[in-house]
């Protein structure tokens, strides 16, 4: 796609041209010299057509333009809301080990050094030493609510790895989206340029015209108006532009300038399969959102299981090992064995049961079934809003391929009807509003394409997206339909 700019040759010379003034007893004629307005607009037309071809070129010359797939990947790098699901998935993955610990031999060690001293009235006793250590082992054989804990770690930790997964997609819509948004800006920039260029030639013509006496004032003030209009619109372009960069250097970290514009031949891919409710399945099944709330649905099982645990025994091997001095492992004042070392040691089974914990067991119970049925409710309203959101996309994908098809017709026949009526008003079968009319027509036609093109490749994204299949290869195939450059400024005429 060309970065120069299309232009037909405009007259930049009005002079010493005759009109006969009504009114005039003698109808004599003037010599009426154009070397103000007229004049100024066409060239003020042509310098503003040859700068932003120079400026395009340069654009193109000194900066390559960044594709969906390479500002993707940055932002997996420098989006700080990816790093931080990043840092949540780090922690939540130790959920498991923790939960592993409650089922794991718990040995410990303990050091005791005292030094004693013993007052009996009437006698003079020396002071000795307890010094010694001691060895324990904990082994659960059954302890219920250390199970579920193992169990609900386990869960805790796929639900991080999902969370993560989901992060990641959602980062990569975010990406696209700000992409595309760029792009259909980018486009509408474009537009609007050549549009301002188009009318200011017309309203040239048209001040021509009245200069010469083949026109009235009013075509020359309906020009004027609408360049007025477009010129506001391609400040609103302008702003636009600047705006959706902005918003794609928050999500990559770097400032954007440049975009890869559509190839001349783009075709959208259609939709694979082709019918919703495949989709709509595959959503209610697969998507992100669901399986998280199916994960959350099991955690509460396993906490209503664990709360009951309050009314089960437990039972343990335990076990430990004291070395140490005759008063450390007498537990004595042995006055005179002080000194001597010994090792005593025991092993056994532990059991303990609940009598009584004031009700609090059934207390836990009752809360741990009321938040089992808050998460069936939320895996209820996840499967539904999943299988929303994958018929709205699928409606999006479906719609937008009928209208860029209907809008690309619509625009060919809109520059048809532009070439009709510039015909027709330099023969003088039209007037100069009709021109104008034809004008803002292609221009709209035109950039309702762009707009719509750049909205049904996002909505099959978010189609992709709704069953969690949505990756890197994905923006990649996009990229097939884009090229490095700007897109060119044609105008629209």
């Amino acid at each position: 796609m060309s970065s120069t700019v299309e232009h037909s040759e405009v007259p930049l010379r009005v002079t010493h041209q005759t009109a006969e003034v009504p009114g005039s007893q003698s109808n004599h004629k003037l010599h009426l010299t154009q070397t103000s307005s007229a004049n100024f607009i066409v060239r003020m037309a042509g310098a503003v057509r040859a700068i932003t071809g120079i400026l395009l070129a340069v654009s193109v010359n000194t900066s390559e333009a960044s594709s969906l797939a390479d500002l993707a990947n940055e932002a997996l790098a420098a989006d700080a809301a990816f790093q931080s699901a990043e840092a949540a998935w780090r922690a939540g993955i130790e959920k498991a080990p923790q939960g592993r610990a409650g089922i794991l031999p718990q040995v410990g060690i303990q050091q005791s050094i005292y030094r004693n001293g013993v007052r009996i009235p009437g006698q003079t006793i020396p002071g000795y030493s307890t010094i010694g250590f001691t060895l324990t082992l904990n082994q659960p054989l059954f302890k219920w609510d250390a199970w579920e804990t193992y169990q609900q770690g386990k869960l805790l930790a796929m639900d991080a790895d999902l969370a993560l997964a989901q992060a990641k997609q959602e980062l990569l819509l975010r990406v696209s989206q700000a992409y595309f948004d760029a792009l259909d800006a980018q486009d509408d920039l474009a537009l609007a340029v050549n549009h301002r260029v188009a009318i200011a030639e017309q309203l040239a013509l048209a001040q021509r015209r009245f200069a010469m006496g083949d026109a009235t004032i009013v075509d020359t003030n309906e020009a004027r108006a609408g360049f007025d209009a477009a010129r506001a619109d391609e400040i609103a372009a302008q702003t636009r532009l600047d705006t959706s960069y902005a918003v794609l250097q928050k999500i990559v970290g770097r400032p954007v300038g440049k975009i890869s514009g559509w190839r001349s031949d783009v075709r959208l891919p259609p939709v694979d399969p082709p019918d919703v409710d495949p989709w709509v399945s595959a959503a209610n099944a697969s998507s992100y959102d669901v399986r998280r709330k199916i994960i959350a649905t099991q955690v509460a099982r396993r906490e209503r299981s664990k709360a009951r645990a309050g009314h089960y025994p437990t039972v343990s091997l335990v076990g430990n090992v004291d070395n140490g001095n005759a008063a450390f492992i007498n537990g004595q004042a042995n006055f005179y064995t002080g000194g001597n070392r010994g090792t005593a040691s025991a092993i056994g089974i532990q059991i303990s049961l609940p009598l009584t914990d004031g009700f609090m067991t059934q207390s836990r119970i009752r809360e741990a079934l009321a938040l089992e049925d808050k998460a069936r409710h939320d895996l209820d309203d996840a499967q539904r809003s999943a299988e929303l959101a994958a018929r709205d996309a699928y409606l999006g994908v479906t719609r937008g391929l009928a209208q860029t098809d209907a809008l690309a017709t619509a625009v060919k026949s809109a520059a048809i009807a532009l070439k009709s009526n510039q015909t027709g008003y330099r023969v003088g079968v039209r007037v100069n509003s009709d021109v104008l009319d034809a004008t803002d027509k292609l221009y709209r036609a035109r950039r309702d394409l762009a707009r719509a093109r750049a909205e049904t490749l996002v909505q099959g994204l978010k189609l992709k997206a709704s069953t969690a299949d949505l990756g890197e290869a994905d923006l990649a195939a996009l990229d097939a339909l884009l090229i490095e450059s700007p897109p060119a400024t044609q105008a629209v005429h």
